[in-house]
């Protein structure tokens, strides 16, 4: 990371007035002392706390459980049950009062509000349990051929992780009206906390780089599954822990510089998940491997419009998701072209990429 110039050139000038009675060398060594804030390795500092966003991921991650327990075609599953997850109905599931239900974002005005969808999702998937014939290829699908175990854990994953990340906590209006000053014992100053809040959505280890044997969650286990082909797990996890730094130097053109990266590798990995599962589905042969592979592509194509700062216009969006259709009946192998040659264009992702997803 490097200090602003116009940061940098305040502190040299400072610096040459206050050595001004020195030697040219000593002026010199002075100015030499000036130097970027290390960078660690590890999302590791002294006073942070990101455990509310934590406990939203297992909870999320619970809620997914729960749903594909169902693909026994034996166990009986209850909307009840889910909303319980949901919303945290008891107060305490791993140990946290918080809740997935209320930091959802609900857009009425977005192609598809997912907020709306998650109940719907609830009920369709009690009333699919239990029955061996609504399995196909070991998972529970609805009466239209969704898998609600995919809809609701994709569809979450951009409603509320993604959107509260880089719609919220990472955005000028949150930042920049939070003081930077007055630290509190385990959560640092209120920017420094707000930051750390985006990070926790992101669902990485604090040795996210390089423990290959760390617990990653969803977004940061997904960066990691397409790396080998697209990699931004390493440009988003940098950039978080290069932004934390900046925000304790208050050098807030390096925060946002930093923080345009995270949201636009972000997005990134949004599109490459939707072109990976449409790439699966084009050579899939089994009718449930293709019900699967369709309802991933369609949820994470939702996931694109949870950015508040997105690329994508909410035309192609909206685009896209016509094409994929309601079922996985409705998408031809036109469609799945005309999908992937609309991403690839908006992203500049090269046809190795596209191709090899």
């Amino acid at each position: 990371m490097t200090i602003s110039s116009s940061l940098k050139k305040t502190i040299i000038a400072s610096t040459l007035i206050a050595t001004s009675l020195f030697s040219c060398s000593e002026v010199e060594d002075a100015i030499n002392d000036i130097i970027t804030p290390e960078i660690p390795t590890t999302y590791t500092f002294e006073h942070v706390n990101y455990s509310g966003q934590t406990a939203r991921i297992q909870m999320l991650d619970s809620l997914e459980r729960y749903i594909k327990s169902g693909n026994d075609g034996v166990t009986k599953l209850s909307t009840s049950d889910m909303n319980a997850i949901y919303t945290n109905e008891s107060g305490d599931l791993f140990g946290s009062s918080k809740d997935v239900e209320s930091k959802t974002a609900n857009d009425t005005d977005l192609k598809v509000n997912v907020y709306g969808k998650i109940p719907t999702y609830f009920i369709s998937a009690a009333d699919a349990s239990g029955n061996q014939d609504n399995i196909n290829g070991g998972r529970l699908f609805n009466v239209n051929g969704h898998e609600p175990a995919q809809m609701v854990a994709k569809g979450l994953m951009g409603a509320t992780l993604y959107y509260q990340s880089v719609s919220n906590y990472l955005t000028n209006e949150k930042l920049d009206g939070a003081d930077n000053e007055t630290v509190e014992e385990g959560e640092g100053t209120a920017m420094e906390h707000y930051w750390d809040e985006g990070f926790g959505y992101f669902g990485a280890a604090t040795d996210y780089a390089d423990n290959t044997e760390a617990k990653n969650w969803y977004w940061a286990k997904y960066a990691k599954s397409r790396a080998d082909v697209y990699d931004v797990s390493g440009d988003i996890f940098n950039a978080f822990i290069a932004g934390r730094v900046a925000i304790a130097s208050k050098d807030y053109e390096e925060r946002n510089k930093q923080r345009d990266i995270i949201i636009a590798k972000w997005e990134e990995l949004v599109a490459i998940n939707v072109i990976h599962y449409l790439n699966s589905l084009a050579t899939d042969t089994e009718v449930g491997d293709q019900m699967h592979h369709w309802s991933e592509a369609l949820a994470f194509a939702w996931c694109l419009q949870y950015n508040s700062s997105k690329v994508i216009s909410s035309s192609e969006i909206s685009n896209i998701i016509d094409l994929l259709g309601d079922s996985v009946n409705d998408v031809s192998s036109d469609d799945i072209t005309a999908v992937k040659a609309a991403l690839k264009s908006t992203y500049g992702f090269s046809d190795e990429v596209v191709n090899n997803l």
